[in-house]
Formats: structure tokens, sequence, C-alpha cells
């Protein structure tokens, strides 16, 4: 399909299908061979040249450096080309896992090492946000799609973990709304009262007072429905101790999607 501005619009499914003839092309296939070959027809093709030793791994580690050298020499635009392509190369499971999710972490150690300085950091965070937000926005969710609310606590700022969990929630068929950083308990219950979530998902980073911010979540938990889960995952998990009943660790994104399945109700 296209956009009113003339712009070719692709699906996730158009995507993972993409993701499944560059595989099939890297073990050797033609365009010609594979091109008109069902969904299910690539995934067998594919697995079978796995077996057979034809495949050669996805190039999700060249991405990541490509992606990095653009954060390192100030460059959103090239940063933004990278991410686009590796999406439409890996697939988006492959591209959150492998290529972003990495990314971050490396974003954030070089920041802390003085490789990169707060400028890198800032500009290289934005246009991450930005590509995550455009794919929870193009993920449309099917009728009936189970419900998730994601956001950061009061003083958080560090929203791209969020954001990163918020893209996998809609990769995963969920109705996800993105509320960003710095809200205090009450404005994310409210949110997840009135779109009725069935999970709260919260990232902690680089929590300002760890007390506090347990106090939040265990306020938060009260003013939930019962039977909405509240996750929290993020680096800054582990500094905040026990986090007391009704409320789940999320270790990464793999656990993410996990606990995504466990709490997704029938509809």
């Amino acid at each position: 399909g296209r956009s009113e501005a003339g712009q070719r619009l692709y699906s996730d499914a158009d995507i993972d299908r993409l993701a499944l003839l560059v595989k099939a092309t890297q073990a050797g296939r033609s365009v010609g061979q594979t091109a008109a070959l069902s969904v299910e027809a690539l995934r067998q093709l594919v697995a079978e040249d796995a077996e057979r030793g034809l495949s050669r791994p996805t190039p999700t580690a060249d991405y990541r450096e490509r992606a990095f050298l653009a954060v390192a020499d100030l460059s959103p635009e090239r940063l933004q080309a990278v991410l686009r392509t590796a999406l439409m190369s890996v697939g988006t499971s492959g591209y959150l896992d492998e290529v972003v999710s990495p990314l971050l972490r490396r974003i954030g150690e070089a920041w802390h090492s003085r490789e990169i300085s707060v400028a890198h950091e800032h500009a290289a965070s934005a246009v991450v946000r930005a590509e995550l937000a455009w794919l929870v926005d193009v993920l449309v969710a099917p009728p009936g799609a189970p419900r998730a609310v994601v956001a950061c606590l009061a003083l958080e700022r560090h929203e791209l973990g969020a954001a990163l969990a918020a893209a996998a929630a809609a990769h995963a068929g969920w109705r996800v709304t993105y509320l960003g950083p710095d809200l205090p308990a009450a404005e994310i219950a409210a949110a997840a009262l009135s779109e009725d979530a069935d999970v709260v998902g919260l990232s902690v980073v680089l929590p300002a007072d760890p007390q506090v911010v347990r106090s939040e979540l265990v306020a938060l938990r009260k003013m939930l429905r019962p039977g909405t889960a509240l996750l929290v995952g993020g680096a800054g998990v582990p500094s905040l101790g026990s986090l007391g009943e009704g409320i789940t660790t999320v270790r990464d994104l793999a656990h993410w999607r996990a606990l995504l399945r466990v709490h997704a109700p029938a509809r």
C-alpha cells in the first residue's frame, strides 16, 4: 500500500516475508525461485537450508556496528537509515532483540565511559525513540487484542527501555498505549483504568531514590485493577530490592514477551 503522500507502506507481515527472502537468497536461492512462494513455504525452505548448513547468519552485528558508528559520528540521518535497513533485512524480532537492544546497551556504556558525549547520546536517543514510536504506530493490533500501558515513573527520564518494550508488545499483537517518561503513579493508573489494561509495564533505569520508587510502585499496584499485571524491568530494578506482592520483575526482552503471553486474556 501507499500513504496519502505516496510513500510505500509495509505491514509487519511484509517485513517478515522480506526477512525470509533475504535468508533464502543468502543460502544461494535466486529471487526468481522464491518470490512467488507462500510464507509457510519460505519458512520451510529456509529451515531446510539451515539444516543443510547453507544459510549464513543474519548481519545483525554489522548493523549494530554501522549504527554505533553513526552515533559516534553524530549523524542522526545515517543512524535512521541504518536502522530502517536493518528492520527490512532481519525482521521485527531480530531488529528489536539483536540490533536495537544491544545498540542501546552499547550507547549507555559508551556514555558512561565518556567514549561519546551527552550530545551524542541525546541525538541517538531521539532517533531510536522516533523509530520505535513509528514501529508501534504501524503495527496495528487486531480487534479484541490484549491491552498494555507502558511508561516510566516520575523523575525517570531514560525512556528507551520502555519504548523498546512497547514496540515488542505491539509486535506481539497487543494494543499499546505508550505514555513515555516521568509520570506520577496516579497518572499511569488513570490511563490503565481508562484503557482497561491487562498489563502495565514500567522501565526503571536510574532511580533517583530507590525508596521513593518502591513506594510509588506499591501505590500504583493498589490503584490498578486486581487483574492488571504490573511488570517492572530495566537496569535500575536490582537497586530497588524487594518490590512487594503483585509486582513482577522483568529480566529482559524475551522474559517480557513470555510474561505478555502469560497475562494475555482470552477475549
